[in-house]
């Protein structure tokens, strides 16, 4: 549009200039330039220069219709740069420096600033005028280059009439007759110069130019420029007079401006993407499809006679079509050999026909159906290319080999017996052979190293004889060329000589000097070039120099031949499976043969022999058979490991990629499938996994193929020598395998997975593209009225695109496109993601006006469907929208019923920022373009993709595949023009739609035959002659078409011939408009004539072709088969199948065959509208999510009736039994709650928001793996949560999930995706256990130094203290940080030799991080300092145990183990039976506690004595002496041990021992325990060995927890704290713990009962505050026995309503983990049979004690 308003804006000013000649029009346009600088000020010398170029430089092309399309484009830029000249005239004074510099930046070119005018003086420097001359000459043509818009080239189209000649050679070459109105300086035509170059360029290749460099301008301009000189004398001046030339010759050349072509001003890179470059004119006029001609080895024809297309059909056959891949990346079944005659009819066509694969495709069906397909016809064509490598290669190979047998043959013929030297290895026959027959790659390099091995020197001599005979032939020229000239200089001179009569002039003097200093120059430079010439012999010759090549001089190679066999021997062994070929044995011992080998090189026995088994398997490893042979079976049973790196074991989680492949163990390679190698060397890359293909592999009947073949090289004999001989031919072998066969057969192996991995990923990419593009335009159906003007649809359809962003800042766009792809129209709709049912008016207001638009937009433009962008799910809002809007219209106005799809918008969003749009829509917002994208999309999707297939390839910018950029840019581009190519034959293209409308123009270069180059120049040829292209003969006649690109593109190139009508007297071939190829044009005809039956004689084909068009159904009636059968007996082969498709087309001309567009699916929707993927989205995978809210379910009205309130015993308020509500002071508010519907229910669920927009929905069973009632203690809304996927509704855009930790960690792999079957678990669980094992000792060692002054004190760690401590005495200290924290202390005493205790102690008040604390706690008791610590608590201890390490019972060397303790008690219980020994150790594992070991009976026990500041802890006693610990023991030994021994400070693990007692039933003494008083409690526990109280549990500690009749704990996922008593239930009847018992007065008792370790009372005070809260729990437990309603642990059923509906389960409690390692048992209280008071471990010196972790660290 803007270019047409454009055009018509100039018109007026053209009209003039129109009626004007050529030379006219450049005489008018010089004057105007004259005029309008006479109208300025005066002008400089500057001026006047820039005036005289601008005439010297022509702006008309070479070419006739060129040169006026040019001159008429020419005139509206002059008028446009008068008009800027006169407005700069009028802003001159007003504009300065920074404001011209700003327009020079903007516009890109240089403004003349007429302000600054000054006097030049004629005299400047040369440099100076060189450099002005230069820039001035720059600036000119940038006025050229950078003048017109563009649209010229179409207005220079639509302005000129003039046809172009008719030549396939000259093709847009031919002169024009305005090139005799182009002269150079010198008034010469330059017609001449022009025939010598002919350049080739379209029209569309200079709108190319445009789209690069921003420039209107033609390529022969740089070329007349290029060759143009500039020279400011008049041409007007004598010639003949010899003085003046010289003066003007050298001024000329000292003023001449630089000569500047296209690859001066323009970067090589842009003129190759524009197609400017040399390369690209020759493809454009050779007549071979452009493809061909690019193809990385370019089709050549085959000799006639040749057997190569057999050779290469069986290869193709072999390597595409039989041989299995080594990975699983394809399941395509093999092919019968039947096909190898239709893949060589394909090369015959290929190579020899130049025919492309759509045209085979189409035309050719009966030679390569069935069994080729159009997949398959790429594969042969690509096939092919590597076929023509692979014999160049050969063929050089095998030229080099003829050489080198010549040369030998020379080197034996000068022999003087004509012997062969001994280290010489003759080239056979069998050799050359064996060379023609390589088929693979890999065997032609097994065949050139294994020549290079054996043939070194001939090719060093080779190098050397070549060398010599290319210097004497260059010597003999040089020496020809110098005295040929010698000749000349001689004769040339003895003219002179002789024409002089007298006197010489000085001009003859001089030329005589020149002559004969030249012959002097010629004698010395002849002398300098034999000295040159002598000096490449003199350069030393590289020689092989390697290991091998020294060992050939010293003779090793005759040691190698005495091992028994030859390499080709043993290959052949190899091959067969069997010792083909026995060894042969010498009878000497290989180190005496040795001897005889011994040189400077190698001067012992043993350097020989390793020398000799370095050349042996060498030479077996370079044997192409075996490496062959090898090679097959290494291919087959190969396997690979996978280990992850360090960086790999934190990075490659269950979310990437390798996660299924991070451990493998000997998985095959046969086993990969489709991609997962690829990602595997990926992250081999990333450095995140190692994989390693391994070396060994089973054999044919063993598992070391190694062994198998070492025995092909074996003697069968016991002689000792031949044993030896055996041991290093074993040798060798295993060398030659492992050392030099196997790591080049593994970088093998690697690239062809890799590149097997690749081609899977380029067959996805083009997969992919094909959905997108092989959719069929829409079709609206029967819907709409065709007699209805504004409804009709034969043209095409009207479709309306919306594009929008989940933003409510910015507006949504929808535009109206139509049929032909314009925008008519567009609308803002900056409201229309707002609801209708918003709460808020504005919004909803906004929201409806939008609407209203939205319809009176339908309304005014009719759309015939809608299409939305599928940017998130609010597309489904917009859609409801729009349909109700529709539906409106369909009532109001009688509107059709329009259909609203919803698209893809990725393609959309990628067009939107290309530079397509850019230059299209320069000032359209990137949503606007979205939404025309999507439009056209709709449309006709071929054509929209086809927008980005520009020189940029921004096609490559979407998304194929996750791995796509592992592509190389080849591979890429060519899966995904490969399918462009497909379609677009498969459609046709309308030539001359292309030329009219820049939308299809992209698909011209897919057209069979043509190229993008190619492409471009045909529509260069139809915009310039501007004309229609009426048949298809005109491509040829008009268009210069060769016959090879002719008959490649003819068929897929379709003219619209209705459309030509009476608008032309040519002939209108109706079957142009058809698939049917020109060749068969007169099968066609005659299928029309015989389906009329009309004779044959008299009929008109033509009149038959468009009456059978008319009534198709008469051509079935004809008998194709017979015709097919007459055509073959007449020799034109077989065409049964092409007749067919003819009758199908005379049915329906062009039918569109692509799939009919289908609304995308529910789970494509799914994926459009999220942005995710089956890859991306599934179920298992962890996600984050928000907590929006709790779904609740309302209770129905019969469970309102039944319901039955609770009131809370402790608070006295009633209860809610739905919700949970606990604030209602009267039973009747509750009943209110209830009737006013104000309970929302029994909470059922979490909401969730997931990252990319989803809902998801936590049922409360998945929540936790506890029992959760009320969600609200676990989750509040706006926390972030992690869950796993269990279930995807695609269908309301929901998910289901849980967060249950089981789940989330996943150890049995229920949610992980699914490892490989060759995972390696044991080896994760091995590198798991090390890491965490490293972090145990990295976290033991993580400690902050500390700023603490005191000499126990050192900041240094565990193991530092240890060490410092082995050479300290038994009772020192050492007080260090701790791993704990900042406000932790560890105090490490040494109870004894390699026995160390860690004591936590915890800081309170501390100023700083780095500073101590004013108050120290070690458990519950608090110290003022660290001497505190030490004196009360430490040394007290340390006294302790210094006496029990004393007694006479200790036994050091048992160190608390028990096997040696039971050991020795053993031995001594022999030696005295009647005597019960004992004996005392420390205890290595439980530092503090020391082990007494005893032997009553028949069986030893052991127990634990711990040290305490306050003396021996012994069965729950303390003893403030040995004597009086030992006197007890003595005398209870016999007593039942407690219920639990000790446990270690860690509370980690504690052993019970059970003894002998009442045998009573656990419920028995439970229901007996209920009406016992308190002071017969313990009693009962010490007569039954059972403590009837609440167990050890993990519940944090509440006051109803330590009440009888709660049997439910809400908070039991808290961990408690030190000390804390967590009852569990076990059973229906609980007792709270016994009260504390009165402590002796050398007890310090602490009165902890779970408050705050700060809190310090009295003893006496504690026990009866203990006392206390024990009676109000007996009398709170008792009264609740005595209510009417049931306790909640009674196991009788509720008779109330609310129980029928619904009860709840006895809940119980588990046990918190981290609360396990670290809370110490706790134990019950019992008396003393001595009447002394028993501590319990709630005091505070047992908490002290075994709180305190045995190792901190």
């Amino acid at each position: 549009m803007s270019g047409f308003v454009h055009s018509e804006a100039e018109e007026t000013d053209s009209e003039i200039e129109d009626e004007l000649d050529n030379h006219e029009k450049k005489r008018l346009k010089k004057m105007k330039a004259m005029s309008d600088s006479e109208e300025e000020e005066e002008d400089d010398d500057e001026d006047k220069i820039r005036e005289e170029l601008k005439d010297l430089i022509d702006d008309n092309p070479i070419e006739e219709d060129e040169s006026d399309a040019e001159s008429d484009s020419s005139r509206p830029g002059n008028a446009k740069r008068k008009k800027s000249d006169d407005e700069d005239d009028e802003l001159d004074d007003r504009l300065e420096d920074e404001d011209y510099d700003l327009i020079e930046e903007n516009l890109g070119v240089k403004v003349e600033r007429k302000r600054f005018k000054r006097l030049k003086r004629i005299t400047d420097e040369e440099s100076d005028t060189e450099e002005r001359d230069e820039s001035l000459n720059r600036e000119v043509l940038a006025d050229q280059l950078f003048v017109g818009s563009d649209e010229e080239d179409d207005r220079r189209s639509e302005r000129n009439r003039r046809a172009e000649p008719e030549r396939y050679d000259d093709e847009m070459s031919d002169e024009s007759d305005a090139d005799d109105f182009i002269v150079d300086d010198y008034g010469n035509s330059i017609a001449e110069k022009r025939k010598k170059r002919k350049p080739v360029f379209t029209d569309a290749a200079l709108q190319e130019g445009q789209d690069i460099f921003g420039v209107d301008f033609d390529y022969n301009e740089f070329e007349n420029y290029e060759e143009d000189e500039y020279e400011d004398e008049s041409a007007d001046e004598d010639e003949y007079e010899d003085e003046d030339r010289e003066k003007r010759t050298k001024k000329a050349t000292r003023k001449k401006v630089q000569k500047k072509s296209i690859f001066d001003i323009y970067e090589p890179s842009e003129l190759k993407r524009g197609h400017f470059t040399d390369l690209d004119n020759i493809i454009r006029k050779t007549d071979i499809p452009e493809r061909m001609q690019l193809r990385e080895v370019p089709i050549q024809s085959v000799p006639e006679g040749s057997t190569e297309l057999d050779e290469e059909a069986e290869w193709i056959y072999r390597q595409a079509f039989y041989k299995k891949p080594i990975s699983q990346v394809s399941n395509e079944p093999r092919k019968q050999h039947s096909a190898v005659s239709k893949i060589k009819k394909t090369l015959d066509f290929i190579r020899n026909q130049h025919l492309e694969v759509p045209f085979i495709n189409f035309y050719r069906k009966e030679y390569v159906n069935p069994e080729l397909k159009t997949k398959d016809l790429w594969k042969v064509y690509r096939y092919d290319g590597r076929w023509c490598i692979l014999q160049s290669r050969k063929k050089a190979l095998l030229q080099l080999f003829e050489k080198i047998r010549d040369f030998q043959l020379e080197q034996i013929a000068d022999q003087q017996d004509n012997t062969i030297p001994e280290d010489m290895v003759l080239i056979r026959d069998d050799d050359i052979e064996r060379l023609k027959n390589v088929q693979t790659p890999e065997e032609l390099r097994d065949i050139h190293d294994h020549f290079l091995l054996h043939c070194a020197p001939d090719v060093e001599g080779l190098k050397n004889i070549e060398r010599q005979k290319k210097n004497e032939r260059n010597k003999e020229t040089r020496d020809e060329r110098i005295r040929e000239r010698k000749e000349a200089l001689n004769a040339e001179l003895k003219e002179i000589q002789n024409s002089i009569e007298d006197e010489p002039t000085e001009e003859e003097e001089e030329k005589i000097q020149r002559l004969r200093e030249e012959l002097e120059s010629l004698e010395l430079g002849e002398d300098v070039e034999e000295e040159n010439a002598e000096k490449p012999d003199e350069v030393k010759v590289s020689r092989n120099s390697g290991p091998y090549a020294r060992c050939r001089k010293a003779g090793i190679c005759r040691l190698a031949k005495l091992f028994g066999l030859s390499p080709e021997q043993f290959a052949e062994n190899l091959r067969d499976g069997y010792q083909r070929h026995e060894v042969e044995q010498i009878a000497k011992d290989p180190l005496e043969v040795a001897k005889d080998y011994i040189s400077s090189h190698f001067t012992t026995v043993e350097d020989v022999m390793s020398a000799a088994k370095f050349v042996v398997a060498r030479q077996i490893a370079r044997e192409p058979l075996l490496r062959k042979t090898v090679r097959e079976i290494f291919y087959e049973r190969a396997k690979v490991c996978v280990r992850p790196t360090k960086k790999g074991l934190k990075e490659i989680d269950e979310f990437h990629a390798c996660y299924t492949l991070k451990y493998l163990k000997d998985k095959p390679v046969n086993t990969f499938k489709n991609d997962e190698y690829l990602r595997l060397k990926i992250a081999e890359q990333d450095k995140l996994l190692t994989v390693t293909i391994n070396d060994y592999f089973e054999g044919n009947s063993s598992n070391s193929y190694l062994d198998e073949i070492k025995q092909l090289y074996n003697r069968d004999e016991f002689a000792q020598h031949v044993q030896n001989w055996n041991k290093y031919r074993f040798e060798c072998v295993e060398i030659a395998l492992t050392k030099m066969v196997l790591p080049d057969l593994r970088k093998e192996l690697d690239a062809i997975l890799l590149a097997e991995a690749k081609d899977y990923v380029s067959e996805c990419c083009g997969k992919k593209i094909r959905d997108w593009i092989q959719v069929a335009p829409y079709d609206v159906g029967d819907i709409f009225d065709e007699n209805d003007f504004e409804w009709e649809t034969s043209k095409g359809i009207r479709v309306m695109g919306l594009a929008f962003v989940p933003d409510f800042s910015q507006a949504a766009f929808c535009v109206i496109v139509n049929h032909d792809g314009d925008v008519t129209d567009y609308l803002r709709l900056p409201h229309i993601l707002k609801r209708k049912n918003s709460n808020n008016k504005d919004d909803k207001s906004l929201k409806e006006s939008d609407l209203d638009n939205l319809a009176e937009f339908m309304r005014n433009k009719k759309p015939h469907v809608v299409a939305i962008g599928g940017e998130s799910r609010e597309a489904l809002m917009i859609q409801a929208d729009l349909r109700e809007v529709i539906q409106n219209l369909v009532d109001d106005d009688k509107f059709p019923e329009i259909n609203v799809e919803i698209l893809d918008n990725d393609f959309a969003k990628i067009y939107a920022n290309s530079k397509k749009a850019e230059t299209d829509f320069r000032e359209y917002p990137l949503l606007l373009r979205q939404a025309i994208s999507i439009a056209r999309r709709l449309r006709d999707p071929l054509v929209e993709f086809s927008q980005l297939c520009s020189p940029d390839e921004e096609i490559m910018c979407l998304r194929y595949h996750t791995l796509q950029d592992q592509l190389t840019k080849e591979e890429f581009s060519e899966a995904i023009y490969t399918e462009f190519i497909n379609q677009t034959n498969e459609v046709g293209v309308d030539i001359n739609l292309a030329v009219q409308n820049p939308l299809t123009m992209n698909l011209v270069q897919f057209i069979c035959g043509l190229g993008p180059r190619k492409g471009q120049a045909l529509i260069k040829i139809l915009k310039q002659t501007n004309q229609r292209l009426e048949n298809r003969t005109q491509l040829v006649t008009s268009c210069h078409m060769g016959p090879k690109v002719f008959i490649n593109c003819s068929g897929f190139i379709k003219i619209d011939t209705n459309s030509l009508g009476d608008s032309t007297e040519s002939y209108v071939e109706v079957l142009d408009g058809s698939r049917v190829h020109p060749e068969t044009y007169e099968w066609a005809r005659k299928m029309a004539v015989d389906a009329l039956e009309y004779d044959d004689d008299g009929a008109n084909p033509a009149g038959a072709l468009e009456e059978i068009l008319e009534n198709p159904e008469k051509l079935k009636d004809l008998d194709l088969d017979a015709f097919a059968f007459e055509l073959e007996r007449q020799g034109f082969g077989n065409k049964a199948i092409t007749l067919y498709d003819i009758r199908d087309e005379l049915e329906c001309r062009y039918r569109d065959r692509r799939v009919p567009f289908e609304p995308p699916k529910k789970e494509v929707l799914f994926d459009i509208l999220t942005k995710e993927s089956a890859e991306t989205f599934y179920v298992g995978k962890m996600v984050s999510a928000t907590v929006t809210g709790i779904s609740h379910k309302k209770p129905s009205n019969d469970q309102l009736d039944g319901a039955n309130p609770e009131r809370d015993p402790e608070t006295g308020l009633w209860c809610c039994t739905f919700c949970s509500r606990r604030d209602f002071p009267e039973l009747s508010d509750v009943w209110e709650h209830f009737d006013n519907l104000s309970c929302y229910g029994t909470a059922i669920g979490v909401k969730l928001r997931l990252d990319n927009g989803l809902n998801g929905f936590i049922h409360i069973k998945n929540l936790s793996d506890k029992h959760v009632k009320n969600p609200e203690e676990r989750v509040q809304p706006g926390m972030p949560i992690h869950v796993r996927i269990t279930k995807i509704d695609t269908d309301k855009f929901t998910v289901d999930c849980t967060s249950k930790t089981s789940d989330l960690a996943d150890k049995a792999n229920n949610w992980r995706p699914h490892r490989d079957d060759f995972y390696d678990n044991e080896a994760e669980e091995s590198d798991l256990k090390k890491d965490s094992d490293a972090k145990k000792i990295k976290t033991r060692q993580q400690y902050t130094k500390r700023v603490i002054v005191h000499p126990s004190f050192q900041n240094i760690s565990y193991a530092d203290a240890v060490k410092l401590l082995k050479d300290m005495d038994q009772g020192e200290v050492i007080v260090r940080p701790s791993s704990k924290g900042t406000d932790h202390l560890t105090a490490t005493w040494k109870v004894t030799d390699d026995v160390f205790q860690h004591i936590d102690v915890k800081e309170v008040g501390k100023e700083n991080t780095f500073s101590l604390g004013t108050s120290l706690f070690i458990g519950l008791e608090e110290f003022e300092d660290l001497d505190e610590i030490i004196a009360r608590h430490i040394n007290p201890m340390a006294g302790y145990a210094r006496d029990l390490i004393g007694f006479k019972y200790y036994r050091k060397e048992l160190g608390g183990i028990r096997e040696k303790a039971e050991e020795l008690l053993k031995e001594e219980k022999k030696k005295n039976p009647n005597k019960i020994h004992y004996f005392i150790s420390a205890s290595k594992h439980y530092p503090g506690k020391f082990m007494i070991s005893y032997q009553p009976r028949a069986n030893c026990k052991h127990e634990y004595i711990s040290i305490t500041p306050d003396g021996y802890k012994f069965r729950q006693q303390i003893f403030d002496n040995i004597n009086s610990l030992m006197k007890w023991f003595k005398d209870h030994y016999k007593d039942p041990l407690p219920v639990q021994t000790p446990s270690t400070p860690r509370g980690g693990s504690s052993r019970s021992y059970s003894t002998p007692g009442l045998s009573v039933h656990n419920e028995a003494i439970q229901r007996v325990a209920q009406n016992l008083p308190t002071h017969m409690f313990n009693s009962l526990a010490q007569a039954t060995n059972t403590t009837p109280h609440y167990p050890q549990a993990n519940t944090p500690y509440t006051p109803s927890g330590q009440t009888p009749f709660l049997a439910f704990t809400p908070h039991s996922s808290q961990t408690p704290r030190y000390g804390q008593m967590t009852p569990t239930q076990h059973g229906q009847f609980l007792r709270p713990s016994a009260p504390v018992s009165r402590q002796p007065t050398n007890y310090r008792a602490s009165p902890y009962t779970g408050a705050s370790p700060r809190v310090q009372q009295q003893p006496r005070r504690a026990q009866s505050q203990e006392e206390e809260d024990w009676d109000r729990a007996s009398n709170a437990w008792g009264g609740s026995r005595n209510k009417g309603s049931t306790p909640r642990g009674d196991s009788m059923g509720r008779s109330t309503p609310r129980d029928s509906s619904g009860r709840r389960d006895e809940y119980q409690p588990k046990r918190t983990p981290s609360y396990e390692m670290e809370r110490p048992s706790s134990r019950t209280s019992v008396r003393s049979s001595s009447g002394r008071s028993v501590r319990t471990d709630t005091s505070p010196h047992s908490i002290m004690i075994d709180s305190t972790p045995l190792y901190d660290e």
